[in-house]
């Protein structure tokens, strides 16, 4: 399963050191790539004189995107053959007299620039088999198609990867560790024949836990609570020792918890609801497939046939870091003997894996595979990039870049949080003409990188553009009626010298009905409603926008109608270059586990159809 080619990178690059050096250098010095991805927030698209359209593309391309409609643009950005239209060795040509697509030719600045980010841009194309089997109706309950996609092909993935893991260092993976587990239909499916692994499932919401277990019961992989304490009443009454009617062995469901164990520098203390465990299940194959012997004498089953089946735990535990050796413990060290309270010593083998885990649960999860001695692979998938917190601090820019004085920016990018991006050394280290020292990516940009610009349809791109174009023409209503203050922000000014606006400086909206977009009048409505509750500007809302006409408002969607295009054109661009935003995260991921001693192999590989599910890249890890 080791990759000869580590990352899943155009062919244009030799060597991974290559691709990192040109993505990083490009990112720091295109100034229209830090605008577009970081640099520009669509809110503020119209309060700016000139606006952002006219402040962040550069000229030849507004005029080339007057001669076309969004779709052939995002067509251009996407699918076209740009290398055909970049071809130089044809004899000199007149590029004015040059058409594409019935207009005018697309300007040699922007076909380079679609170019660069197309070479750059990690490739998408999952290389693993399609899953041999489907999931069980009752484990895929209550998941939808992309789930099922998603749980088919990781179960799968991470089972191979388990074996992988055992080839190579001769000894088995013992448990998986689901990091983030939710509602846990990944640690239901491994669980499950044909895997049969042994899960331990951390997740911090205890609502989760309560519903993952309520599906197990409903998947027939546990007994119903109350069918069970029925079972007790009648083996104490009939004299059976609890346990024995060789089909389903429950552990103690009530929650205990750890006693005299220190996690993040805390002790925990006895009922401390941060590390509870909640419960867990040695399942027979036989009773999963419905095939159960019914003796209520059999004999207890030994040791060895309880360790072939799957088991599932459950821990109720927020992670803060990745040391998990306190955390599973008294899991992995427990004997499986029914009433047993004494510990023994196990060569425990744990990987580490996630689905979709959100912000800085990946880099706990990635650190894991450092800083315990028990757990020698990990696979992770991330999603939810905003959610990452900045360990260097806000970017500082030496070159005229756009940013927004929106006050999450400051917020985040002081954060200097040490468990945020960048987590390798040669990020942390890296020296760019165009920055200040280390890489580094505001919160915009980050939230941006969760885009996927392939999946668009023409239907979600209308839906889309609509939306950023009436919040952003409310914003400009605001600004006009002095409700909040105009952003300011001065040329002559280092970028890290000028002044933030403040968080009372800012409304957020929130969600409005669906109804709210049929027309920008019903937007405003809406939106109103919410921010008149708003605590700093709420009365002001009121004074000042709640009065407003449908003539008045109907007026401002006619004067600046021409600008959704033009929004439509920058929204495009930005989520087609946010592309490398993920993958300078990824390979951030990837080259901190490459600088590590401990580790032997790493490598990033696509695990899920894009189509499907475009948060698909995997970052691997094998310790020594």
């Amino acid at each position: 399963m080791v990759l000869d080619r580590p990352l899943p990178i155009s062919e244009a690059w030799h060597t991974p050191d290559a691709y990192i050096e040109a993505l990083l250098s490009f990112s720091t010095t295109s100034v229209l790539f830090m605008n577009l991805c970081g640099g520009i927030h669509m809110v503020d698209f119209l309060t700016r004189e000139p606006d952002l359209y006219t402040t962040s593309l550069p000229e030849d391309w507004r005029e080339f995107f007057t001669h076309h409609d969004i779709q052939d643009i995002i067509h251009l950005l996407l699918r076209e053959d740009i290398d055909a239209l970049r071809n130089t060795d044809e004899p000199a040509v007149d590029q004015g007299s040059r058409m594409w697509n019935g207009g005018a030719f697309p300007p040699q600045t922007l076909l380079d620039y679609i170019q660069t980010v197309r070479q750059l841009t990690l490739q998408r194309e999952i290389r693993s088999p399609t899953p041999t089997s489907e999931l069980p109706k009752q484990v895929a309950m209550r998941m939808n198609r992309k789930k099922v996609h998603e749980v088919e092909h990781f179960s799968q993935y991470v089972a191979s990867l388990s074996e992988t893991v055992h080839q190579r260092r001769g000894e088995p993976v013992s448990h998986i560790v689901d990091f983030g587990s939710g509602q846990n239909y990944l640690g239901r499916t491994l669980v499950s024949p044909p895997y049969h692994k042994h899960i331990i499932a951390i997740e911090r919401q205890h609502q989760y836990i309560s519903g993952a277990k309520t599906m197990d019961v409903r998947a027939k992989l546990a007994e119903n609570p109350k069918a069970q304490y029925a079972r007790k009443e009648k083996d104490s009454t009939d004299g059976q020792p609890d346990g024995q009617d060789g089909s389903l062995k429950m552990a103690a469901l009530e929650t205990t918890s750890a006693e005299n164990l220190t996690v993040e520098g805390l002790p925990i203390a006895e009922g401390d609801s941060n590390l509870d465990m909640l419960g867990e299940i040695s399942l027979d194959p036989e009773e999963l497939l419905g095939s159960v012997a019914k003796s209520p004498k059999s004999e207890k089953p030994s040791k060895e046939e309880v360790s072939a089946r799957g088991t599932l735990s459950y821990i109720e535990h927020d992670i803060q870091d990745g040391y998990l050796e306190p955390v599973v413990d008294h899991i992995i060290h427990t004997p499986i003997e029914d009433g047993a309270r004494n510990r023994e010593e196990s060569s425990a083998n744990l990987m580490v894996v996630s689905l979709h885990s959100c912000g800085n649960l990946v880099h706990h999860g990635i650190r894991s595979l450092i800083l315990n001695p028990s757990i020698v692979a990990v696979a992770m998938i991330g999603c939810c990039y905003n959610l990452v917190t900045e360990r260097l601090g806000p970017s500082k820019h030496e070159l005229p870049v756009l940013q927004s004085l929106h006050p999450r920016l400051k917020e985040a990018g002081a954060s200097y949080d040490p468990h945020g991006f960048p987590m390798s050394r040669h990020y942390e280290n890296y020296r760019s003409p165009g920055a200040t020292s280390g890489m580094k990516l505001n919160i915009t940009a980050r939230a941006l990188a969760v885009q996927a610009p392939y999946n668009w349809g023409p239907k979600d791109i209308e839906v889309s553009f609509t939306r950023h174009f009436f919040r952003a023409l409310l914003q400009r209503i605001l600004v006009d009626r002095n409700v909040i203050p105009r952003p300011s922000v001065s040329e002559d000014t280092p970028i890290e010298e000028k002044p933030y606006a403040s968080k009372a400086d800012s409304i957020i909206i929130g969600a409005v009905p669906k109804s709210a977009y049929k027309s920008f009048n019903a937007y405003v409505r809406a939106a109103t409603i919410k921010m008149s509750q708003d605590p700093n500007y709420g009365t002001l809302v009121q004074e000042h926008i709640a009065i407003m006409t449908d003539e008045e408002i109907n007026d401002y969607e006619t004067r600046y109608l021409h600008a959704k295009k033009h929004m439509s054109v920058v929204w495009s661009l930005m989520g087609f270059s946010a592309q490398l935003v993920e993958a300078i995260i990824v390979v951030d991921r990837w080259q901190f586990l490459r600088e590590q001693d401990s580790v032997k192999d790493c490598w990033v590989e696509p695990v899920f159809e894009y189509g499907y599910s475009p948060r698909n890249l995997a970052v691997i890890g094998l310790k020594k």
